[in-house]
């Protein structure tokens, strides 16, 4: 058995890259980007107006002033402001040559006829985005690696970027395990459960925007472990399978992965839960057992399987943390491993206890806004005890 945090750098240096391809910008979010991105342009490409009102002088705040044309966003001024002017902008606009500032509409008072306009506060600011000020030409903006969301999008579109070298998503073949089992439809019948894990697997990978490929549940029987894992290991660049992976009569998962080629580099880990996780590989494929439980499926996931696809698309990953005091004591008998708890977080600010019966319990995932670790040879956390709170929702 090897330490958790082995069993993570073990699982991260294993990790392939994917090879990358070119997508339309409008299907980027959620994917990888493979490319530098660089400004081809200042930005501002000009300086802007930030307000509808009146480019003038600040020199001439205190006077009337003569309006000498009106620019509007997209158009060019095609006039100078000299002493006493000013020209009508709309926000977005270029602001004329010779003006230094822009005072708002409702700031300024015109004339009867339209011609003139007189500024009636005490002050302003600018109100002009000056050319350049945020990006200059040729400057880095998004690196290979970065996860592509809705604000990066605006910026490649801003920067001339209709299509954008991404890495590729990787194939996740999901399988479940059991005689148990039966899919989520069916009415369990006794000594039967429906297969959540499986479902559960899905989501998790596709929400990190890999290809979720569901093989279906494998019966505890060498014809139908060989088939089922032997379908998934041909058809997918990552194999995740659920359950079979403890030490019982039928738990025959470790010795089918070995007869189809895939070198098992750890099969038990000191946390709780997931002891029984098992990572193996081979030319082609990686393979994951995950244990049968759904806690520790879905918080083992969470740990290290999600950091794993990541750094396949090209992206370290770096789960939200946030740093907040125990609002009670937390203790438990057995220190012998590290233990992910799931907790909720309090409107005091603190982090609570949630019904938790162990790595059966589904539902407590639901309540859960995440998990913090008891650390090895630790078997009292007091209240006040400031801790790392992983989040998962």
């Amino acid at each position: 058995m090897i330490s958790f945090e082995e069993a993570y750098s073990i699982a991260l240096k294993s990790a392939r890259r994917m090879g990358t391809e070119v997508v339309p910008l409008r299907d980027t979010p959620g994917r990888i980007l493979a490319e530098q991105v660089v400004a081809d342009m200042a930005m501002p490409p000009f300086d802007r107006a930030m307000v509808d009102g009146f480019a003038c002088r600040r020199s001439d705040l205190d006077g009337e002033l003569t309006i000498i044309e009106t620019v509007a966003a997209g158009y060019m001024p095609t006039k100078s402001v000299g002493a006493g002017e000013c020209a009508k902008i709309m926000t977005g606009a270029p602001v004329p040559e010779g003006a230094d500032c822009c005072f708002m509409v409702e700031h300024g008072e015109s004339s009867s006829d339209g011609k003139t306009v007189r500024f009636v506060k005490d002050k302003t600011n600018d109100n002009i985005a000056v050319m350049g000020k945020d990006l200059q030409p040729d400057d880095d903006i998004l690196d290979p690696g970065h996860r592509i969301l809705a604000p990066d999008v605006a910026v490649l579109a801003s920067m001339g970027y209709p299509e954008v070298e991404v890495y590729l998503r990787p194939t996740v073949g999901i399988v479940a395990t059991g005689d148990e089992l039966v899919e989520p439809e069916l009415t369990p019948e006794p000594a039967q459960i429906r297969n959540s894990n499986a479902y559960s697997l899905c989501a998790q990978v596709a929400s990190m925007g890999c290809i979720a490929n569901y093989e279906g549940i494998a019966r505890d029987n060498d014809e139908s472990l060989n088939e089922v894992i032997g379908r998934a290991l041909e058809t997918n660049d990552v194999v995740l399978m659920s359950g079979g992976m403890s030490m019982g009569e039928f738990d025959l998962v470790p010795r089918i992965l070995k007869e189809h080629g895939i070198r098992i580099l750890y099969d038990r880990v000191a946390v709780q839960p997931g002891k029984p996780t098992t990572f193996g590989l081979s030319d082609d494929v990686f393979c994951w057992g995950l244990p049968g439980n759904p806690v520790a499926t879905y918080t083992i996931f969470e740990l290290v399987v999600k950091a794993f696809l990541f750094r396949m698309m090209g992206h370290e990953y770096s789960p939200p943390i946030v740093k907040m005091p125990l609002g009670e004591d937390f203790t438990r008998k057995n220190s012998g491993r590290t233990s992910w708890v799931p907790v909720m977080t309090t409107p005091e600010g603190t982090i609570a206890r949630i019904p938790y019966h162990g790595s059966a319990h589904i539902n407590a995932l639901c309540h859960a806004h995440g998990v913090i670790p008891f650390p090895y040879g630790v078997t009292e956390m007091p209240a006040g005890t400031v801790v790392e709170l992983r989040l998962t929702r």
